[in-house]
């Protein structure tokens, strides 16, 4: 499906006002500065470009929140669909209040970003984004100043829609820190092969994270984290699905 957010200058104004007057400031009362869950990332590359939080007022009654989402293509951010929806106790995943002034900032780090933030001006993902292997979304961003895309300011990450499990994973994202954190392993699968499990945690606002193969500073995007239990984090695989959603978002 395919859901609109900031379709005009007006309403990138108003969004981008409600985040640069305060909004921002709001979510990182919440932030950890210390005693980490994970280091933070020191080893630069293009992911400290890339990956940045998505902030957004929740569609069930409007508090504010944050994710994690990296950039992957020209005008294309990835992240968890559940990043951007907000479910009603008892009612389908069709039925979930989509969430609202989503404004994505790459590169955050202590409260701002390198290039300031950036609207959403639609959203693809699955109408049965619960399900395992569905929960994510793919973000076609408004451009920035000067009628530029994203990328031309931060670049992008590769993405993959075929990678398996087995190799190390580095997963990247902002558990309610004001940086980015870091941590890899082994990955294996999980749901069938719906999910990839990494064994190390994050928390809370990591949501959307990317796991990366190769290279950390500059791997390839193989998997968006959506959750964890006491021994792993689990991301949704990228495959057939995740390619139609990103070839629709990059106009391809």
């Amino acid at each position: 499906m395919v859901h609109d957010g900031a379709t005009t200058e007006e309403h990138r104004r108003v969004i981008e006002a409600h985040w640069a007057g305060g909004g921002m400031a709001e979510v990182a009362r919440q932030d950890a500065k210390d005693d980490l869950v994970q280091p933070a990332w020191t080893g630069g590359g293009s992911i400290a470009r890339t990956v940045g939080r998505l902030y957004a007022s929740s569609g069930v009654g409007g508090g504010s929140g944050a994710c994690t989402a990296t950039v992957v293509g020209i005008r294309t951010v990835i992240t968890a669909a559940h990043c951007v929806r907000t479910p009603t106790e008892g009612a389908s995943a069709q039925a979930a209040a989509w969430d609202q002034n989503l404004f994505f900032v790459p590169g955050y780090e202590d409260g701002a970003g390198l290039h300031g933030g950036f609207t959403v001006r639609q959203v693809r993902m699955a109408e049965d984004w619960q399900t395992d292997g569905q929960d994510l979304a793919m973000l076609e961003m408004n451009p920035g100043a000067g009628g530029r895309n994203i990328s031309d300011f931060v670049g992008a990450q590769p993405i993959s829609f075929t990678a398996k499990p087995g190799a190390s994973a580095h997963f990247f994202g902002y558990p309610y820190t004001d940086r980015v954190l870091h941590c890899s392993g082994v990955t294996t699968w999980a749901a069938g092969e719906a999910l990839v499990r990494v064994p190390c945690l994050m928390g809370v606002g990591a949501s959307g994270g990317p796991y990366l193969s190769g290279d950390p500073a500059k791997g390839t995007v193989v998997a968006v984290n959506v959750g964890g239990d006491a021994d792993a984090s689990y991301g949704t695989a990228l495959g057939a699905f995740a390619q139609d959603l990103y070839r629709q978002s990059e106009h391809s």
